[in-house]
């Protein structure tokens, strides 16, 4: 079969969750004879490379169309961040050019959802993945910018604007038909025009919840890979039934092997945290918990500090008033199974909903018991008591607690190590995915 993915980024140097499983997705569907391309933005907006680059490229066999635009390139950035025509009709061409069958999406953030108009008016068939809550939220982790969990975009998006775009609330307050502006665009949704003028882009993120709901619901199959993120979902608008559940699958070769051959035969207990330094990531938490605990144990962060640097600084610097933390730049992929054999236990902190983060399959992959807040997806993934615990999101004095049980309780660790189960792996993934692309094929 013929399959181009769509992804907002891609490897090899962007490497996070969802552009690192398209890309292992789209090997094994290789393997198995199919021809599948990637149709994928660059995403450095800096002026300097020019209005509008374009690459070709071979990534691990899979042929890559790389597309780079300037941020100022259209007259509505915050419009071009889920609808771009010129993306669209590039990509109408593409699937022309390669006579693709079935497109699958596995994120469209600055991409663009009028891509899946092309793709409906050329009838092809569609899958589309939710790897987030970008089709809900333009901060894309539906949290408020207080730090506070949202539950999906409030009064039809109008409670968007005091979180997502302050200073265009503030305009709009201070504006004498402001409310008018509000009450005309509530009155004539999916009207926007690009432009600079307040009412414009005001249009524009007010219009972002129906426009990108509509475009949802045009695709043939919608997928989740956890039950919370489906039922989000289903509580903002999509019908009961339009989303299957499909869980990550990942590439277990080897991890339990390699994660035990490089574990020592005798370590103090070691807990890690392995991710991003971002503030909705919230090693902070970790860092607090430690200090809350004693005994010989240990903390091993690994991440990257660049991406939110007023957060990381001060992060670093209480990790290193505690001699027993150590903190490590990000790993290459080719070293997991020696980075997961350097802890004995994973710690999730999130404070924000996450879905099925693949660090937690890898650690169940490396048999690995893990500690996770309470909280979205992660309820999912763990097993309170059975193989892993659940604290409070954002409550070092919860997970400190649970982390000195653990250093008391040697057995109890044991007993969690014996009952991780490994997690789904790619290639079961993939038969989900084969049965979808066949099904939408013959419709």
């Amino acid at each position: 079969m013929r399959l181009t993915f769509v992804v907002h980024q891609f490897p090899p140097r962007y490497f996070t969750g969802t552009e690192t499983y398209a890309l292992a997705v789209g090997r094994e569907l290789l393997r198995r004879g199919h021809d599948v391309d990637v149709f994928t933005l660059d995403p450095s907006f800096a002026e300097a490379t020019g209005p509008w680059r374009e690459s070709r490229e071979v990534v691990d066999g899979l042929p890559v169309r790389r597309i780079n635009f300037w941020m100022n390139l259209g007259r509505d950035w915050g419009r071009m961040e889920y609808r771009h025509p010129l993306m669209a009709s590039t990509f109408a061409a593409h699937l022309r050019e390669r006579g693709t069958e079935v497109v699958h999406s596995f994120h469209l953030r600055h991409v663009g959802a009028d891509l899946i108009d092309e793709v409906k008016l050329q009838q092809r068939g569609l899958v589309v993945s939710l790897t987030d809550f970008w089709f809900l939220c333009p901060r894309v982790i539906m949290m408020r910018s207080d730090g506070t969990a949202c539950d999906g975009p409030p009064d039809g998006g109008r409670g968007c604007l005091p979180c997502h775009a302050p200073e265009l609330a503030q305009q709009l307050a201070a504006h004498p038909a402001g409310a008018e502006i509000v009450a005309m665009q509530a009155a004539a949704p999916a009207r926007s025009q690009p432009g600079w003028d307040l009412a414009s882009r005001a249009a524009s993120l007010l219009d972002r919840p129906a426009y990108l709901r509509e475009r949802l619901l045009a695709a043939d199959a919608i997928v989740a890979p956890t039950r919370f993120l489906q039922s989000v979902f289903e509580h903002n608008g999509v019908p009961a039934g339009r989303i299957r559940c499909h869980g990550y699958g990942i590439d277990t070769h080897g991890l339990a092997a390699g994660a035990a051959a490089a574990r020592p035969p005798q370590r103090p207990l070691t807990f890690g945290f392995l991710g991003s330094f971002a503030p909705h990531k919230a090693p902070h938490v970790l860092v607090e918990a430690m200090a809350r605990v004693h005994g010989d144990c240990r903390a091993l962060l690994r991440g990257r500090a660049s991406d939110f640097p007023d957060y990381s600084a001060p992060l670093l610097t209480a990790a290193a008033k505690d001699p027993r933390i150590t903190v490590l730049p990000p790993y290459d992929r080719r070293e997991l199974a020696a980075v997961l054999g350097s802890i004995d236990v994973l710690v999730v902190p999130s404070t924000w909903h996450e879905n099925a983060p693949f660090v937690v399959l890898e650690a169940r992959a490396a048999g690995l018991p893990v500690l996770a807040s309470r909280f979205g997806g992660l309820q999912e993934v763990v097993q309170d008591g059975v193989d892993g615990e659940l604290f409070a999101a954002g409550d070092s004095a919860d997970l400190a607690q649970r982390m000195q049980r653990l250093l008391d309780e040697p057995g109890r660790l044991q007993r969690y190590r014996a009952a991780v189960q490994p997690p789904k792996t790619l290639a079961q993934a993939v038969d989900e995915f084969e049965a979808n692309y066949r099904e939408v094929a013959r419709r």
